[in-house]
């Protein structure tokens, strides 16, 4: 499971420290999130590029996404 495929459930902002916009997502936008096999987190770019956390595998190897996203292809 490389590469996962999601549903973006809600809109949603990621900010940083100075409330500037670092990440955003819109509803039902599909993103397709690459795993970074050292971490085991998968993590998708939004639509100018900015890296977007989706989740991670557990202990067990069981994917565990981010509130606000569905599976909709592994």
């Amino acid at each position: 499971m490389k590469t996962i495929k999601v549903r973006v459930l809600e809109d949603a902002k990621e900010f940083d420290d100075l409330d500037e916009i670092i990440a955003e997502v819109k509803k039902n936008e599909i993103l397709e999130a690459k795993l970074h096999e050292e971490t085991e987190e998968y993590f998708a770019e939004d639509s100018q590029g900015r890296e977007w956390y989706v989740g991670e595998l557990d202990v067990l190897g069981n994917l565990k996404l981010s509130y606000g996203l569905e599976l909709i292809e592994n």
